[in-house]
């Protein structure tokens, strides 16, 4: 027998878990940092494999547990190790070494001492075992100690024990069970303290929960219990006084038991403010030592506080509201360009096209270099993507709006064009001394000035634009992709990066002009008194010649016609959409000529145009073939309708507009509003133009990726031609370069797919507010003006929130393991849990518990396992009926009684 069995805080083997256990390595190591703890030793895990030794059990009880082991449940084993360890005797050198430790601590024979377990990975950060593992409070004889330690060891054995262990993914074999014997503290009060609130999850709340005698009964959950949320600058935020009816206290001989508490007490603080004040000191202390945020248990007796376990807080729900810059995203018109999950290489595509034009068109307007670097981090963000959606970063392009001159009025224009159906309060223009307008006004009036030479001359800045476009184009041989090299195609992409994206200030240029004179007519409509000038404004815009947008849906228009007056139209009786493009070819040579027209010209158009993923008419013409079958259907169909209507609608506007403004405002402002009027509709068929060619560049990159994905695939780089798209332009262009932290992208696709494929499920709001880290909780949650929370009423339940999270299921009352315990999903509901309940917990969407506090067992294992929970809940299994649906809210700890069906 050696010494380094049983040993004090003091000794070496103190620091080591394996041989201390969690409990006894924390409380140790409070011990060496000057923290008031109740004396105790610690009797060593080696103690217990030196007494399965001396009884000759150690075979036994390791086949034992290698069953244990591999079965999944059986209670039967379970027991027979429990009975096992039990009967394990104490030989003599073991019981005197026993006795020689315990007088370290001052021992006496009818003094009450406390047993509790210290298993090696209890008390860790990554779980608990709260409430696992049985203790023996108030022994009173060295017996009683020595019977306690073998129960304490056997406990790590019991049902819910072990499968807690197993809900953990603990191994069992590699238990390595421990024990200390403590002075008993007879508390007035106690509690527990976690130094990050384990409710709202804020790292600068600490939460204390505190009852009238043992802390057993808070854990337990016999007992009501006080909770004081206190900042760390000792602000006390919020108190929750409970009617405290029971506390625990020692039993007249060994062990506890319940006693009411006096009623001049009940509804009284059980800590004074001061005491409050003396646990935050010493819970900042603690973590601030620990380096992370600590679950802290106490006990008051004589007007000083003992600390009897730390250990890490193993769980924290998302802070409420994070902290951090707030961030406003909304795709109300990105979404047409990406709808739905977009791959990580169209929007890496898109995000480096977005800096660079929007780089470029500052150049063009002259802003100052050093304005420009200053503005790269908005430049370089201006698009985000969430859950695989594109989103605007909203604050970056009103940070752009504001090297402009009149913040206000162009901040309204663009929201109104980007069809933001919640304007952004918080982004204000900023309020600048005299002095600093002063300095910025030059630089304003060059912008100014800049901007409305630029709109002078749009005119032969598009067509420069479209020619020089034109001639890009051209210069790539589509068809003959496949005739290259990986380096080659690599290097059109960089071609037409710099001939095309870093040439695209004009597009931008027109987008500001389109801004400004869609804002400027709204004006006039809206002085003139048209209740609805949104209405009135289409129809003026409507009927505009020369769209490019609308060409393609005209030119199938004109083949539908043609086809419905010949033979092609049987056809489209007999033959799928698929099969058509080669049945025209064959049996309709004229008409499939037409077709190839059709695809060269706008086979880039199609839904998901901007998605490189997307499959174009060029790969797949189906599409067009169940327009034109839809076209057919329709003879009423023609263009010449369509414009008839068009014209006339615009006509009407006119007629009433101009009326309503020469009336109104008189002539000079009707001939404003016709200058603006005509620059609006050339500023949007200019832009629309320009659009298509945008749709057209695309198409170009999409081919060139497409062949790079497939030579890759060729040449065993992917599984799959497609799989470059989920590949970003950086990484293609590092695995090009040589710069490459990843180059097995076999791999790197293989991790990131199932990511997407999940994002698939996803149902995210257009709108939405982020603070700090994007992907950092938060839940991206659409907030409206009347998204306020919903009030208690009588047919709501109210509770303490311990999780939270909101579920909507039926009601499912367990009472006891007679009961019927096929959860399937649905919400827990009883009068209190204890660690036999555990197994149950995984398969409840939710938790209601009648008894109990934050620190109650169903509440830690709650948030251990991530359920929502609700405790405390007065009368609840009276009013909750079995079957019946409810909706719980385990932040708010609000029950609906009455939900939709």
């Amino acid at each position: 027998m050696t010494t380094e069995q049983i040993f004090s805080p003091h000794d070496p083997q103190a620091s080591q878990i394996d041989l201390a256990g969690g409990k006894g390595f924390h409380l140790s190591w409070l011990v060496r940092n000057g923290f008031r703890v109740p004396p105790f030793i610690i009797l060593g895990s080696s103690l217990f494999d030196e007494l399965l030794r001396s009884n000759h059990c150690q075979n036994q009880f390791d086949e034992m547990l290698e069953k244990i082991n591999e079965s999944q449940s059986d209670s039967a084993m379970l027991s027979d190790i429990r009975r096992l360890i039990e009967g394990l005797q104490w030989s003599v050198d073991s019981e005197h070494l026993l006795l020689a430790k315990l007088s370290l601590i001052g021992f006496e024979d009818g003094a009450p001492y406390a047993v509790r377990s210290s298993i090696s990975d209890e008390d860790s950060a990554e779980a608990s075992f709260a409430g696992q593992m049985d203790s023996f409070l108030f022994q009173k004889s060295l017996s009683a100690i020595k019977q306690s330690y073998l129960k304490t060891m056997a406990s790590m054995f019991s049902d819910h024990a072990i499968a807690y262990r197993k809900q953990h993914q603990r191994p069992i074999h590699t238990i390595k069970g421990a024990a200390i014997v403590q002075t008993m503290i007879d508390s007035e009060r106690s509690g527990v303290m976690f130094t990050a609130h384990p409710i709202t999850g804020s790292r600068r709340t600490l939460l204390i929960t505190s009852v009238f005698g043992q802390g057993e009964g808070l854990v337990s959950g016999i007992c009501n219990a006080d909770e004081f949320s206190i900042d760390q600058d000792g602000t006390e935020r919020e108190r929750k006084i409970a009617n405290k009816d029971i506390m625990l206290v020692a039993a007249p001989d060994m062990g506890t038991q319940e006693q009411a508490v006096h009623t001049e007490l009940q509804d009284l603080p059980s800590l004074s403010r001061e005491q409050i004040q003396e646990l935050r000191e010493l819970g900042l202390s603690i973590s601030g030592l620990k380096r992370s945020p600590q679950d802290i248990e106490f006990a008051i007796a004589d007007s000083k506080v003992f600390i009897l376990q730390t250990r890490p807080i193993t769980h924290l729900p998302p802070p409420q509201k994070p902290l951090g810059h707030e961030i406003v995203w909304d795709n109300s018109n990105i979404q047409e360009s990406y709808c739905g999950v977009t791959t990580p290489l169209t929007f890496s595509h898109a995000n480096r096209a977005y800096k660079s034009v929007y780089t470029q068109t500052l150049r063009i307007l002259g802003t100052p270099e050093s304005v420009i670097q200053e503005k790269d981090k908005g430049l370089s963000n201006m698009l985000g993507l969430i859950h695989g959606r594109v989103y605007y970063n909203i604050n970056h392009w009103y940070e752009g709006l504001s090297l402009l001159p009149s913040f206000k009025t162009n901040k309204a224009d663009m929201e109104k064009m980007m069809g933001l159906q919640d304007p952004v309060d918080f982004v204000e223009d900023a309020e600048l001394s005299l002095w600093e307008k002063i300095k910025k006004l030059p630089q304003m009036i060059l912008l100014l000035m800049s901007f409305l030479r630029n709109f002078a001359r749009i005119d032969h800045l598009v067509a420069d634009f479209l020619s020089h476009f034109h001639e890009q184009y051209k210069s790539i041989d589509r068809p003959n992709l496949h005739r290259l090299e990986v380096s080659e195609l690599f290097k059109l992409v960089q071609q037409l990066t710099k001939n095309l994206l870093e040439q695209w200030h004009t597009p931008i240029i027109n987008d500001f002009f389109v801004m400004m004179t869609n804002g400027k007519v709204h004006r006039h409509l809206k002085k003139a008194g048209f209740d609805n000038p949104d209405l009135i404004q289409n129809n003026l815009m409507s009927g505009e010649p020369d769209v490019e947008s609308t060409e393609p849906t005209k030119f199938l228009i004109r083949l539908a016609e043609k086809i419905r007056q010949g033979s092609a139209r049987d056809l489209f009786e007999t033959w799928d959409d698929p099969d058509l493009w080669e049945v025209f070819r064959s049996r309709e040579p004229e008409l499939f000529k037409e077709c190839e027209i059709y695809i060269e010209l706008y086979g880039d158009r199609c839904m998901g145009e901007l998605k490189l993923e997307s499959i174009s008419l060029r790969q797949d013409p189906s599409f067009m073939f169940a327009i034109l079958r839809n076209f057919i259907a329709k003879p009423e169909l023609s263009l010449e309708a369509i414009e008839a209507k068009e014209l006339k609608m615009r006509q009407e506007a006119e007629q009433e507009a101009f009326h309503r403004i020469r009336h109104k405002r008189g002539s000079r402002a009707l001939r404003k509003f016709k200058k603006d009027l005509q620059n609006l509709r050339k500023a949007v068929k200019y832009r629309e133009n320009m659009r298509f060619s945008r749709t057209r560049s695309f198409g170009l990159f999409r081919d060139l990726y497409n062949e790079i994905g497939q030579q890759l695939a060729f040449y065993g780089l992917l599984e799959d031609g497609r799989d470059v798209f989920y590949l970003t332009v950086d990484e293609l262009d590092a695995y090009h370069e040589g710069r490459s932290v990843h180059t097995e992208l076999k791999s790197l696709v293989a991790a990131r797919k199932p990511e997407w494929q999940q994002y698939e499920a996803k149902d995210l709001p257009h709108h939405f507010k982020t603070w700090g880290p994007v992907y950092h909780h938060n839940d991206y949650r659409y907030e409206s003006e009347h998204s306020a929370a919903q009030e208690q009423s009588g047919d709501c339940l109210k509770g303490i929130g311990c999780y939270p999270g909101i579920v909507q299921n039926k009601v499912r009352k367990i009472f006891s393991p007679q009961d019927e315990l096929n959860l399937d999903g649905q919400i827990l509901c009883t009068v209190r849990t204890d660690p036999g309940w555990t197994p149950l917990f995984p398969s409840a969407s939710g938790i209601l518990v009648e008894r109990g506090s934050t620190l109650s067992h169903s509440a830690v294992i709650a948030r251990e396992l991530g359920i929502p929970a609700i405790v405390g809940i007065p009368q609840l299994t009276e009013k909750l009926a079995d079957g019946q649906e409810i909706k719980m809210d385990g932040a708010q700890g609000l029950i609906h009684m009455e939900v939709e069906p």
